[in-house]
């Protein structure tokens, strides 16, 4: 029997330490790494914010309005060397911006000035651009952005004639211009981000002429230029 309890001690010795190593390997295994945020990828969200615009009627007329702007946007991502990203993005929002100056309608045959008002109202703001940014502390990115901008503007002069007669000679089109702009995006959930930004529209000047269904009023030629500044936030939903 001795050998028999010898070789029980011997099985449970090994045993124990077999044991011992197993547990200390275990706990020395390295925890698995978290998963690195990259901005590589598309998107999609909406924006809210407002505007303001700086026009000009003529060459010497400047006048100023604002409004409220809404919208969406989509867009896409890549992220290299390795904290840069670079992307495009295309956004289209509904706008209340509306300019008014005090203007006078001069009639050709009585010589007669009638006061009114030079109404610009842009309901629809548009882009597509460019954006080039860095990553900081992996879930920040500062942007910058350029592309091509649109707006749908409409100008008007409404007035009442001596006759009683209301008419409201207008002239509505879809300017094309350029833009400029940048931000701060926060990753705040896997998926999810949020961004704050400005960015500045520039439509350049353009020959309005205005009518009236009334043909009480002669055609109205003017010179209009539109500029327009939009503050906005918004979310984008990342996948």
């Amino acid at each position: 029997m001795p050998n028999a309890n010898a070789l029980f001690c011997a099985a449970l010795i090994a045993l124990v330490t077999t044991t011992a190593s197993a547990a200390d390997l275990a706990l020395k295994a390295p925890a698995a790494p978290p998963i690195k945020f990259t901005w590589t990828g598309c998107y999609v969200g909406g924006h809210v914010g407002g505007t303001v615009s700086d026009d000009r009627l003529g060459t010497r007329v400047n006048y100023d309005g604002d409004g409220f702007v809404g919208g969406g946007q989509i867009g896409c991502d890549y992220q290299f060397a390795p904290n840069w990203v670079i992307g495009a993005e295309g956004r289209a929002a509904w706008s209340s911006m509306r300019s008014t100056h005090a203007a006078f309608i001069l009639n050709p045959f009585t010589g007669v000035l009638t006061p009114t008002q030079f109404i610009t109202t842009n309901d629809f703001l548009a882009s597509a651009t460019a954006r080039f940014g860095y990553v900081y502390a992996e879930r920040w990115l500062v942007y910058a952005r350029g592309g091509v901008g649109w707006t749908r503007e409409r100008d008007e002069l409404p007035q009442t004639l001596p006759t009683g007669v209301a008419v409201d000679p207008s002239a509505t089109s879809v300017r094309t211009g350029w833009t400029v702009g940048g931000g701060v995006e926060w990753a705040f959930a896997p998926h999810w981000s949020a961004n704050v930004e400005y960015n500045y529209y520039d439509f350049g000047t353009q020959s309005m002429t205005m009518t009236n269904a009334v043909p009480l009023v002669a055609v109205i030629g003017t010179v209009v230029r539109d500029q327009i500044h939009a503050a906005t936030a918004g979310v984008n939903y990342r996948f």
